[in-house]
């Protein structure tokens, strides 16, 4: 219960900022597919081994390349910390930060709406979220 009243703020946040019109995440993943082309044709490499003297684009494409596997596998939690990782990364474009807010947003959404209809794996996916953004 404490998991759901957590998350309400979260939902309405994201209702408020949102355009009135509801995203799927189908549509946004594939919106931000679009923003990182080279994260899609990428495989995920692991994240903790990326020498320090990448360049930043190729990180965030590693980060969102990691978002898109696992979008694939329904595992929202893991493709939202992903992604607000992306967001911190001070070379992506407007276009691609919108991309990235968007498909968080339709994630979360779906996740809130799942874990409202008593969803167990979706409230351990919005807790797994909400201590991300805690720490």
């Amino acid at each position: 219960m404490k998991v759901l009243a957590a998350s309400l703020p979260l939902a309405v946040f994201f209702t408020l900022i949102g355009c009135g019109k509801k995203a799927d995440v189908k549509t946004q993943v594939s919106e931000l597919e679009k923003a990182f082309p080279a994260a899609v044709a990428a495989a995920p490499p692991p994240i903790e081994t990326a020498p320090a003297n990448q360049p930043i684009s190729k990180e965030a494409n590693a980060y969102v390349s990691v978002a898109l596997s696992a979008v694939r596998t329904n595992d929202y939690a893991a493709s939202v910390i992903a992604l607000q990782a992306v967001q911190r990364m001070p070379q992506i474009t407007a276009q691609q930060l919108m991309a990235v807010q968007r498909t968080m947003q339709a994630m979360t959404a779906d996740l809130v709406a799942r874990a409202s209809a008593g969803d167990p794996k979706a409230r351990a996916d919005l807790a797994t979220i909400e201590k991300t953004r805690s720490q």
